[in-house]
């Protein structure tokens, strides 16, 4: 019998639709949680305040509708427009959004839940994207990551070589792509600068002179010195 080197459409959608209904992990307090809760404010007490990206609500795991808090919604705007380059554009958000949303539900039966939407949120807002075009470049960034470790979950869900060849290997080249996203967005915030170093060579009239890298097996102190 042949071996299998594809993954057919039944089991695919089968590893989807188990993937959609894993319910997100949610940190818990244990019995001396409170305690350590506690000690935990009184050692970042004199650290500065970091403020918590805004976050959003979801109707639906299968709809793309995303909501705001009524009495907070010009509020939550203003920081969606800082979170995504400190845009002056709702416009630029709400396609900034789409986009999102997009990425990370795929399918028309696919499944995302507020938890991952607020997450990808907040992975941007780490990036702190100061124009439109690096917001761009983190909302790509973060579509990557999430999609890249799905892949990875896909990749190990039977252990066989085939989920491992087809899936892990999407998971590689899109983690690839994820590092060249964040290495674009370093170089454009450092605007591409390379520097370049020039010398002044003075060959007197009648004199020889080698430029270039001279490599000798005898002796090195003599490399680079102007023959006469």
């Amino acid at each position: 019998m042949p071996k299998q080197r594809h993954i057919t459409g039944l089991e695919a959608a089968r590893l989807a639709d188990d993937h959609a209904h894993r319910e997100p992990v949610r940190l818990l307090p244990s019995d001396s949680g409170e305690t350590q809760l506690v000690e935990a404010r009184r050692t970042s007490a004199d650290q500065p305040a970091k403020s918590a990206p805004p976050r959003l609500a979801k109707l639906s795991g299968q709809g793309d509708v995303v909501l705001a808090p009524e009495a907070e919604l010009q509020e939550h705007k203003a920081a969606l427009r800082r979170v995504f380059g400190e845009t002056l554009s709702d416009e630029f958000v709400d396609v900034m959004l789409t986009k999102l949303v997009s990425a990370l539900r795929p399918g028309a039966h696919d499944v995302l839940d507020e938890v991952t939407v607020n997450a990808a949120i907040a992975l941007i807002a780490s990036a702190q994207p100061q124009s439109e075009l690096e917001a761009l470049i983190a909302v790509q960034i973060a579509a990557t990551a999430f999609a890249s470790l799905k892949f990875l979950q896909h990749s190990q869900h039977h252990l066989d070589e085939t989920f491992i060849g087809v899936y892990g290997g999407y998971a590689t080249r899109l983690l690839r792509l994820q590092l060249e996203l964040i290495q674009a967005l370093d170089r454009h915030r450092r605007g591409n600068k390379q520097t370049v170093e020039v010398r002044h060579v003075h060959i007197h009239s009648g004199a020889q002179g080698v430029v270039g890298i001279i490599n000798s097996g005898k002796d090195d102190s003599r490399v680079g010195e102007d023959e006469n």
